[in-house]
Order: structure tokens, then C-alpha cells, then sequence
């Protein structure tokens, strides 16, 4: 009732001629439904509303003069009005439809600026909130494997580590794939990769994933592309709250929550917050096969939580300043006991921060983050050969922080945007043995600026992209070293030293293309250009890793990668088809090779991670939907990829290999049933083969893996859902002495405040 007579009043006001520049009016579904918490912006503008609980909405400007609209509301599409404002403008009733197919999703990450997916002349994915919830997943990173051209390696669930590749670039080293939360990166300088572990689930909005090259807008680690996390902000006044708890497999406890709320005043200032965390218990199962198992093999358990805060306020319709903090620890049983307690155990303690500020100046959207990580990795190795006991405990700070700025104007035709992040990595590592007197330590700094230009053009029926990238990057203060050492790391005394520094810089260029022929139907192109330096680790650290003993490699150049592609998307009613083609070209890619060293008598390999001459990935996706009735909707992928090194003359025996962890055909079917409140997911997901060495002597062949999840919701606030994955039992080696986890199951129960 009071905001009735609000709009009565501004109506009258209006005619007397005491209100200046207003928008107003009313939101509905195409079945007619006041539709509310839509969110209405203006364009290249701070300012936005929401709609109340009868649809309406209002909007008021500084000035006369023509607006474009944007209204948003989840599972809807993107609505675009143009308006003239010169006093009180009531616009006709604004009709949004439900969103079929996500191609008429507003994405970020591939141009750093919000663009329909449809409208963008990249290959670009899109992982829903409701397909997070949806899909049989345990951990956020899963979902991404519905994507063509995507492949996730979690051989051990939630009880290992995953890495994520795109388009077989990726190979072992997850430091070629940038990975953002809300545009920020969290990849580890030392290592590239990232804990994806950490992430919690209920704090996720959704994801976006630019497919390709991203290094002449995001610089180093865009290699392969670039995905990024969205996570949740409350849309709405008052509170929003869900929490859920879980029990499966291997006596697996755990529990997730989400809490959000927002506070309006007066003059369009408002604060929020929300808060997140989970936590996880598991006694494990145990990953080595039961033919070579020992009295000291042991389960992989875990147990691990983490907490997410995050607060805003907007100081106008302008301006907007957010601050967040995320706190995650686990300790993870590595699956071998001798004399500690629990054994030997694994842990990330990890803090991360991140302070956001948005504001227009003279037309310019300006966006500012500055972000800090700092991960603390302890490790406890403990072995015995020949009744010697050895323990090692491994500690490992990782620190991580930065600085990110970027404008964004249009210009006509014309949407510039320009930027420079800067990015310092560093780490120390020490090997403390406790058996002995050994230390071993590695240390290092890296430092990477990224300066940056794009300009998207829209004509007609075409749309370009044009941008080019300065990235610089320096190593100092590197070291490899030994005190005090015995028997036990003497044999490493030939690798101690301390490195020169290093200086490497290079221009990156994007250029891509689209010709829309119809509103159903388009075609693209790209030319894009990659760029990534050597790790911290393989600069600067001598040690074991999985396949033997890696020495560093100081000398390692940057990995440049020339990278083509076409692809088309067509959509029409009920049905989705899209294709991409793509080549690259890398030179100079890092890859571990087998020096022909060896140490403890030949037992164990001594690799270096090394320049591979000349490296070629080409390959095809394919991804097709279609809602087959109001009940069923269908979806299915296909990937083919043939990633190989073409050119290494250090190691010609190394030519024509794949590169490794690289499946050469996948494909990934999904089936979605929803009557009234039930809703049934079954995943079916096949790859054929890939290997796990340089040297293509370990291969893994025909994965075949069966998911299901099952979810009803009880009085509408009650959730009771039922997830198994690899329904089959399939499981296969890792490594020589590892196996991957066989069937698990997931009960959860959810309720929604």
C-alpha cells in the first residue's frame, strides 16, 4: 500500500513539475507474473534498483539525456531497453522470458566487461548455480567437466587434489590455467596450481570459462583460458540462509552454510555481508591394491573446513567499496603409517583476502582490487628402508598478493577498456629432517606486471575484439641450499646454489571476429596469443615429486602459444548446437623430461623440468541441448583433442608423444528430469585415453564412469537429495602403485531459511 501511494505521489509531482530525470514502471514474466528482486542498471553506471514485491521499480539520473536499460533476474534473459529521460518517464510493462539455454548469459571474464555469450566471438562455458546443484558433484570443480573441451583429473575424489585442463594445454602443469574469483587470480606463484579443495560450494553464484588463450588481457597463467568463480551477494532486503548436511562412504561427514543479508537507506546507500563455510570428516579408503598392499599402507582421510566472509557498502549509485576473507584448513591423511600417530599427513593452511572498489569517474568505469594469499603447506614424510627410519617434515609459505585496475568507457560503437595488474609471488620452502640434521630450503621471488588495451566493436550484424598486452616478469633472490647435511641429502650437494636474476618480457594480441547471420545463428573466429613463465618451483626447487627426483631448472624461458580457432553456435526454439575448431602452436613449452640420471642405484629418475621445442594441439568440441518437454531436458558433448610434442631435440625419442593427462576423446552425456518437486540427474562420461609419463609408457584407456542424484524438496524449505558417483565401480591405476576411488555415496539434507 505505501508504495502505491509512493508511486501516486511521484506521478503528481511529476505533472506539477517538481521531479526531475525518473524512470519507472513494472516487470512481468511472459505468463504475465509480477516478477521481483529483477535487477535494473544503466548502463556504463553505478546506478540500480530492484523490483518490489508487486514487479515495480524506479530509477532516478543526475541529468537528461538517453539511458539503456539492462534488466536481469536469474533463470530469465538478459531484457535491454534505450530510453529518452527528460522528466518522468513511465515505460510500458517490460515482458522477460525464461532462460533456456545459457548462451543468453551475461558473462565478464572474456572481455573483462558484461556480454551476452551469445554476442562474444570466443568460445566461451557457463556453469549455472542450478547445475551445481543439481548435477552429481561433490566438489565445485566437477562441474566443469560438462563443458566441452574441459577435463578435470580427480582420480581420488574428495580425498586428493584436482587439476583442471583446458583444451589439453594443461598436460601436468596447472599453472597454464588461470583460475579468478570474481576476477581475481588465486593460482600459486610457486607451483601454478590451485587448491580447489578450498572453495566452498554454497558460495558460488556460478562460473564462467573463456576457452583459448587469455594473455593479452590477463597476462601470465592464461595459457590454456581462464575460469573464473562468481560467488553470491544477497539481491534482496532482508535475510537469505540455507544449510546442509551430508553423510556418505568411508563414514564421510560434512556440512555446508550460507548466510546473506542487505540493508537499504536513504539516497540509494546500502551494506551487506554474507558468510559461508564447510566442514568435512572422512576415515578414507585406502589407494594402494590390495596385490602390492603393506602393513603401513593406510587410509587417505580428511578432514578439513573453511569460512567465508564477505561485506559491502554502497556509498551511491557510483561508488561501492567490498571487503572479503577466506580461512581454509585441512590435514589429509597421505595413506602411509609407521610411527606418527595418524601418519604421514598433508596441509594447507590458507588465508586469502581481497578489498574491491568501484567507482565512475569523467564517464569511466573504474574497478580496483588489491588481493593477498598466503598458503602455509606442512607435510610429514616418514620412511623406512632396510630398518632405517627417516622422518621429514616438510614446511612450505607460499605468499601471493596484488594489485588489479581497469576503465572501461563506451564510445559510440566503441567499448574501450584498459588496465594493469601487478602480481608478487614468493616462496620458502624448508625440508626439515628429524631423524638427522639435514635442512633443505628453496627459496624465490617472481614478479609479473600486466599492462593491457581492448576495444570491442558492434555493427550491424558484426562484432570485433582487439586487444594487446605488455607482460613483464622478473625472478630475484633464489635459492637452493643444504645445512648440515648427512648420507641423507648429500647426494644433492651438486645441485645447491644461488640464482642470477631473471628478466623475461613479451607482447601478447587477440583478434576475433563474429558475423551474427541471423538471431538464431552466428559464426566466429580468433587469432589469440598465450604467454607463461616458469614457476617458482621449477626454478628454484630440488627434491621428489611423484615420478622420481626433479632437479631445478633456473634457465627456463617463458612458453608461448599461438593459438587459431573457428566455431558457429545455433539456437532456435528447443534446441542448441554449437562447434569450435581450434590449432595451437606452442614454443618453448615446460615439460618434464628424464635427464638419464639416476640416483640410489638407479631406482629412482632424475627429471628436469625443460624448454620443449615445439609442442601442437588441435582438436574439435562439439555441444549440443535440447529440452526434449516441460520434464526432460537433454544435454551431450564431445571433445576430440591430440595434443603432441612435435619438436625437442635434446630428447627426439620424446617426439610425436602426447603430452600427458591429456584424453584424446571424451564424452560427457546428461540427462535432467524435474516433475513438480522431484528433480533426477544422470551423467555419463567417457574418455579413451592418456597417459601419465613424458615418455607414453604408463597409458590409461577407457574410463567409463556412471553418476546419478536424485533431490526432492519437502514443504518447500526441506531438501532431501541422494548423489552416487561411479555408479559402476570402475576404478584404474594412477600411478604404478595407486588406484583410483571406486563408487561413493552422498545423503544430504538441506534446509532453506
Amino acid at each position: 500500500m505505501k508504495k502505491s501511494i509512493l508511486f501516486l505521489l511521484t506521478g503528481v509531482l511529476a505533472a506539477a513539475g517538481t521531479v526531475a530525470q525518473t524512470v519507472q514502471g513494472i516487470v512481468k514474466s511472459a505468463a504475465n507474473e509480477n516478477l521481483e528482486s529483477v535487477n535494473v542498471s544503466i548502463r556504463n553506471t553505478n546506478i540500480y534498483t530492484f523490483t518490489d514485491q508487486n514487479g515495480r521499480f524506479q530509477l532516478n539520473v543526475k541529468q537528461p539525456g538517453k539511458y539503456v536499460l539492462i534488466f536481469n533476474s536469474l533463470g530469465f534473459k538478459q531484457h535491454i531497453d534505450t530510453v529518452d529521460v527528460e522528466a518522468l518517464v513511465d515505460l510500458p510493462a517490460v515482458i522477460m522470458h525464461k532462460l533456456d539455454f545459457q548462451t543468453d548469459e551475461v558473462v565478464v571474464t572474456a572481455t573483462k566487461d558484461a556480454q551476452l555469450i551469445k554476442n562474444i566471438p570466443l568460445s566461451v562455458g557457463y556453469v549455472s548455480q542450478k547445475e551445481i546443484e543439481e548435477y552429481p558433484v561433490q566438489r565445485i570443480d566437477e562441474s566443469l567437466k560438462f563443458l566441452p573441451g574441459i577435463n578435470v583429473d580427480r582420480p581420488f575424489g574428495i580425498f586428493g587434489k584436482s587439476v583442471v585442463g583446458v583444451r589439453g594445454i594443461v598436460s601436468n602443469e596447472p599453472g597454464r590455467q588461470l583460475t579468478l574469483i570474481d576476477g581475481v587470480p588465486i593460482n600459486k606463484t610457486d607451483g601454478g596450481g590451485v587448491n580447489w579443495n578450498r572453495i566452498i560450494t554454497s558460495d558460488v553464484e556460478h562460473i564462467e570459462v573463456l576457452k583459448g588463450p587469455g594473455a593479452s588481457i590477463y597476462g601470465n597463467n592464461a595459457m590454456g583460458g581462464i575460469i573464473n568463480i562468481v560467488t553470491k551477494r544477497p539481491v534482496k532486503e532482508g535475510v537469505d540462509a540455507n544449510v546442509k548436511l551430508n553423510y556418505g562412504t568411508y563414514n564421510t561427514f560434512g556440512g555446508e552454510f550460507n548466510v546473506m543479508q542487505k540493508k537499504s537507506f536513504e539516497n540509494k546507500k546500502s551494506i551487506y555481508y554474507s558468510v559461508s563455510g564447510k566442514s568435512t570428516i572422512s576415515d578414507g579408503y585406502i589407494t594402494v591394491p590390495d596385490s602390492i598392499r603393506t602393513d603401513y599402507d593406510t587410509t587417505v582421510f580428511i578432514k578439513e573446513y573453511a569460512v567465508n566472509a564477505r561485506a559491502g557498502y554502497n556509498f551511491s549509485d557510483y561508488t561501492s567499496l567490498e571487503f572479503e576473507y577466506n580461512y581454509y584448513n585441512d590435514n589429509r591423511g597421505q595413506g602411509t603409517k609407521i610411527e606418527l600417530p595418524d601418519g604421514a599427513t598433508a596441509q594447507y593452511d590458507t588465508h586469502f583476502g581481497k578489498l574491491h572498489y568501484k567507482t565512475v569517474l569523467s564517464g569511466f568505469v573504474v574497478n580496483a582490487n588489491m588481493f593477498y594469499q598466503l598458503e602455509n603447506y606442512k607435510r610429514d614424510i616418514e620412511k623406512l628402508k632396510r630398518g632405517d627410519y627417516t622422518l621429514i617434515n616438510v614446511n612450505s609459505d607460499r605468499q601471493d598478493y596484488g594489485a588489479l585496475l581497469s576503465a572501461k568507457k563506451y564510445f559510440g560503437n566503441h567499448h574501450l577498456i584498459f588496465g594493469a595488474d601487478f602480481r608478487n609471488g614468493s616462496v620458502y620452502g624448508v625440508d626439515d629432517y628429524q631423524t638427522s640434521t639435514d635442512k633443505v630450503i628453496n627459496k624465490g621471488v617472481l614478479n609479473n606486471i600486466n599492462i593491457y588495451l581492448q576495444d570491442k566493436i558492434s555493427f550491424n550484424k558484426i562484432s570485433v575484439i582487439a586487444d594487446v598486452n605488455w607482460a613483464f616478469a622478473k625472478s630475484y633472490d633464489g635459492e637452493f641450499k643444504l645445512e648440515n647435511p648427512t648420507s641423507a641429502t648429500s647426494f644433492m650437494e651438486d645441485y645447491a646454489q644461488k640464482l642470477d636474476s631473471k628478466i623475461w618480457n613479451g607482447f601478447s594480441m587477440r583478434f576475433a571476429l563474429q558475423y551474427n547471420f541471423s538471431r538464431y545463428f552466428n559464426v566466429f573466429g580468433s587469432f589469440s596469443q598465450g604467454f607463461r613463465t616458469a614457476s617458482l618451483d621449477d626454478l628454484t626447487r630440488t627434491g621428489f615429486i611423484s615420478i622420481g627426483y626433479k632437479k631445478a631448472n633456473p634457465e627456463l624461458t617463458p612458453e608461448k602459444l599461438n593459438n587459431f580457432e573457428i566455431g558457429s553456435r545455433y539456437e532456435y526454439e528447443k534446441f542448441r548446437f554449437s562447434a569450435q575448431t581450434y590449432f595451437s602452436k606452442g614454443n618453448d613449452f615446460m615439460y618434464y623430461v628424464a635427464t638419464g640420471e639416476s640416483i640410489f642405484g638407479g631406482r629412482k629418475k632424475v627429471y628436469e623440468k625443460r624448454n620443449v621445442s615445439g609442442v601442437e594441439i588441435y582438436g574439435i568440441e562439439l555441444s549440443g541441448g535440447y529440452i526434449l518437454n516441460k520434464y526432460i531436458k537433454l544435454k551431450l558433448n564431445y571433445t576430440y583433442n591430440n595434443s603432441k610434442i612435435t619438436d625437442f631435440p635434446e630428447r627426439p625419442d620424446l617426439e610425436g608423444k602426447y603430452l600427458s593427462y591429456t584424453p584424446v576423446n571424451v564424452v560427457n552425456f546428461v540427462g535432467l528430469l524435474t516433475v513438480n518437486q522431484l528433480v533426477a540427474s544422470v551423467n555419463f562420461k567417457y574418455k579413451d585415453l592418456f597417459y601419465l609419463d613424458d615418455s607414453n609408457t604408463l597409458p590409461v584407456e577407457n574410463i567409463f564412469g556412471l553418476d546419478a542424484k536424485i533431490s526432492y524438496k519437502l514443504f518447500k524449505k526441506i531438501n532431501l537429495a541422494l548423489s552416487v558417483q561411479n555408479i559402476l565401480d570402475n576404478r584404474y591405476l594412477v600411478s604404478t602403485d595407486q588406484v583410483s576411488i571406486g563408487r561413493f555415496v552422498m545423503f544430504s539434507v538441506g534446509y532453506k531459511f
